[in-house]
């Protein structure tokens, strides 16, 4: 564990990219900000199209603004190569591991484990994954490096935003604040956000219909 906390050698923390504290923690913010809206907007029982398009939307085009800032690049943000054959595999043991528990669970509550809706959402959440973890561990992990300095926090903060916006099932926010845990700890290690969409997006359309019992696509 402590030594996944450690710094790997390469690994951008954000001032080394020109980020200033003072605009850490203003993307801090805004994206904690924006996870908060999510929250409130759920309360509010706003449509949930409404809610996924404004937020999501949101999220993307803020990551689209950081790299057209010019302070860091796309590989800043964990989309690069480099280091993309270790990140599958570290990613790949753990959604190989979740993935096993999924199906384990569904057997056990006598679910199918196959819905004609996972061969949608199969090749479509890894899509949004990806957008999901670039901004999530390539935008406020890495931000959060430079305002708290504290492994243990950056972990925490960076995973409660991850289940926020997932609110309005506690089972999915609960799933996803532990995913959030997991996947911070394989960004420390190999900051790639390819291999974490690609696992978050698996995990995703299997958990939605085994576990939770939903069929996601239907509320949008």
């Amino acid at each position: 564990m402590i030594r996944m906390m450690a710094t790997p050698t390469g690994y951008p923390t954000g001032r080394e990219s020109g980020v200033t504290r003072g605009q850490a923690l203003r993307d801090v913010l805004f994206v904690l900000g924006l996870c908060v809206a999510y929250v409130v907007l759920e309360l509010l029982a706003v449509p949930k199209r409404w809610t996924f398009a404004g937020v999501g939307v949101a999220l993307a085009a803020f990551g689209v603004v950081r790299v057209r800032s010019g302070t860091e690049s796309w590989r800043d943000l964990g989309l690069r190569m480099d280091n993309l054959l270790p990140a599958l595999g570290a990613a790949g043991l753990f959604t190989a591991l979740a993935a096993t528990g999924i199906a384990a669970y569904a057997v056990l509550r006598n679910v199918p484990l196959w819905r004609s809706d996972m061969a949608l959402l199969l090749p479509l959440y890894p899509v949004w994954g990806i957008v999901q973890q670039t901004i999530f561990q390539g935008v406020l992990h890495r931000r959060l490096r430079v305002v708290l300095r504290s492994a243990p926090l950056e972990v925490a903060v960076t995973s409660v935003a991850f289940g926020l916006v997932h609110w309005g099932n506690m089972a999915l926010v609960v799933l996803t604040l532990a995913a959030g845990i997991c996947w911070s700890l394989l960004f420390r290690c190999r900051p790639n956000t390819w291999a974490l969409g690609l696992s978050h997006g698996a995990l995703a359309a299997l958990a939605y219909p085994l576990v939770l019992g939903e069929a996601p696509l239907g509320r949008i």
